[in-house]
């Protein structure tokens, strides 16, 4: 066995002290016929050592004391009672005896080992035992080397055993908790599915903590995760099994559970008690159980199979919003879909077959086009668009963010520049941006970076924001929105109406165009009460220095309507869909010649 120094022994095995003591004596004790033998492979024999008198050196003795108490982890009860074991060394006159004593020093020392006592203290640690010659009252050097390398020996293995024990529970359990961890649960699950035809159900439970907690209260998580554990033991039957698989991630396995609707109710009695607040030095937390549960089935062979459908029951569960979900065929179908559309997804972005698409922001009283905003469209192999929303997702998801926001602003600023020598007017393009890219301190700096590349100026640009994406962090939001505007960028409110603003955030925000959403834009020709809040939305922004676009103008009743109602910028169908790029470059210069016939269409229409 190899021998582990204890600085790289410590980290991992610290706290599992006590368990691992415990289990380690199921090594002990070496039996006498086995220690015999151990003493021929050192050219000794069990009368060398009870025939003749074993000397204890007292001086030896007292350094061997000194040693033990200056280990910056010796524990003195510890050290006294390897000191005890020693001395009987000297008294036992008897084989049996005398391995009796052995085994005893030996277990001190495995205890000693744990505590912190360097592997390379033992030759200190036996220099008191000395064996006489024959008859003789003086030491004989030969034999008491051999007996000291014997035991030594003996010691050293004892430690390499302790720590190939303490390895092995450590592979086994959470490092924290204690409990059985993820190996555990796949070995004792794969045992059942192999040498058992007992039904069994697996519950993943996943604990949420609200982020204000986190903020404030992270130094308090360990002591919250041991109020879990406590709460989730004390609801658990007695022969269900508990695993503590993350910080806050659980497993239950479950006997004779062979119906979701047993399930069911055993995931309600473990979220039961969360339903009151945890109370940690008198500081209350609110933690949310998610769970997600299958049973056991004919089809069930491997372990990683059971517990990968009670994952996707668990995520599930997590993205629909509900506190418990079983596992069905759906589900696996559903992940596979969502697999091959994540594959389709990197590869796209690994292929290049990403672009940007604009669609025309027309000026609303002269009909020429003002602007444009920047959407992405990616397409997959077969050439199928997939959704923006997806792939937006899988992108950050998978870590890939910044290096789509860097080929998003690299692309604009591209795009830009073309436009800047093609047309002989200025035209703004928008940019959606993210809640994690209002977060990001880097994204002024990049943008920044590519408007030079490309020799464009930041006042072409308009950087779309939405009303949820500011309830991340807000502050940090609003610092990077005012390097932007600093930089000569605009900033645009999307989506309004949906999310979560209020009159003073609206006010507060370094906001220059407000974009009401297309839901409330679509039907204003036929809903009075959709027109009232086209109307209100409008007047407010006005009141409060900001411009206007209406997205989703479809037909020339609601363009009239919209601009009856003094909205500045309107974008839909009605004028175009969002367009390749050269295409849109064609459609703005076809464009400039419509524009006074549409405006005048327009204006008989509101007559």
């Amino acid at each position: 066995m190899q021998y582990i120094p204890h600085s790289e022994r410590s980290e991992r095995l610290e706290t599992s002290k006590p368990l691992l003591k415990r289990s380690f004596r199921r090594y002990q004790p070496l039996a006498a016929d086995a220690l015999a033998a151990r003493l021929l492979q050192f050219g000794l024999k069990p009368d060398h050592v009870t025939r003749r008198p074993l000397q204890l050196q007292p001086a030896k003795l007292t350094q061997i004391h000194s040693h033990l108490m200056s280990e910056p982890q010796a524990d003195a009860a510890l050290v006294q009672q390897y000191m005890h074991a020693l001395q009987q060394l000297g008294l036992r006159h008897d084989w049996d005896g005398f391995a009796e004593a052995i085994n005893d020093m030996a277990v001190v020392w495995v205890d000693l080992y744990a505590e912190g006592v360097s592997i390379t203290a033992v030759d200190t640690l036996l220099s008191a035992i000395a064996v006489s010659q024959w008859l003789l009252p003086w030491v004989s050097p030969t034999k008491t080397r051999a007996l000291q390398h014997c035991i030594a020996h003996l010691l050293i293995e004892s430690a390499a055993r302790y720590d190939h024990t303490a390895l092995e529970f450590a592979r086994r359990h959470h490092q924290h908790s204690h409990l059985p961890n993820g190996r555990m649960l796949i070995e004792q699950l794969q045992q059942l599915l192999i040498f058992s035809q007992a039904e069994a159900g697996l519950l993943l439970i996943s604990f949420k903590l609200s982020s204000t907690m986190l903020d404030g209260h992270r130094h308090r998580m360990p002591e919250v995760a041991v109020e879990i554990i406590k709460r989730l033991q004390q609801s658990l039957p007695k022969d269900h099994s508990l695993f503590h698989l993350d910080s806050y991630e659980f497993a239950v396995l479950s006997p004779q559970l062979d119906h979701n609707v047993k399930l069911d109710l055993l995931s309600a009695k473990l979220r039961r008690p969360f339903e009151f607040t945890v109370n940690v030095n008198h500081q209350l937390f609110s933690v949310s159980p998610v769970i997600g549960g299958v049973c056991r089935d004919a089809t069930h062979k491997k372990a990683d199979d059971m517990l990968a459908q009670a994952r996707l029951a668990l995520e599930h569960a997590d993205t629909t919003y509900q506190a418990f979900a079983t596992y069905s065929e759906a589900l696996s179908l559903h992940a596979d879909a969502s697999a091959q559309l994540r594959q389709d997804v990197l590869e796209a972005f690994e292929n290049d077959r990403m672009a940007l698409y604009l669609q025309p922001i027309v000026d609303t009283h002269t009909g020429l086009c003002m602007g444009a905003e920047a959407l992405l469209r990616c397409r997959n192999a077969q050439g199928e668009f997939i959704p923006p929303p997806v792939v937006i997702e899988v992108l950050y998801q998978q870590g890939l963010g910044n290096m789509f926001i860097r080929w998003l602003i690299n692309t604009s600023c591209r795009l830009a520049s073309t436009i800047k020598q093609k047309i002989q007017r200025p035209i703004f393009l928008s940019i959606n941006l993210t809640a994690d890219d209002l977060i990001n301190r880097e994204l002024p700096y990049l943008l920044a970076q590519a408007l030079k590349l490309w020799d464009v100026e930041a006042s072409i640009f308009t950087l779309e924001i939405t009303e949820n994406g500011l309830l991340v962090d807000e502050d940090t939001a609003v610092e990077i929105m005012r390097e932007f505007t600093s930089m000569g960028c605009r900033m645009a409110l999307d989506d309004f109406g949906t999310g979560y603003s209020s009159m003073s955030r609206l006010r507060n925000l370094p906001i220059d165009l407000v974009k009401i959403d297309q839901s409330f834009v679509r039907n204003v020709a036929h809903s009075a009460q959709d027109r009232a809040i086209v109307q209100g939305i409008i007047t407010m922004a006005h009141g409060l220095g900001k411009k206007v676009v209406a997205e989703g103008v479809e037909d020339a009743d609601c363009r009239a309507i919209i601009a009856s109602l003094q909205c500045e910028k309107i974008q839909g169908y009605y004028f175009a869909r969002p367009l390749p790029f050269e295409q849109f470059l064609a459609w703005v210069e076809q464009g400039q010649t419509a524009a006074e016939q549409d405006l005048a269409i327009s204006q008989q229409a509101t007559a």
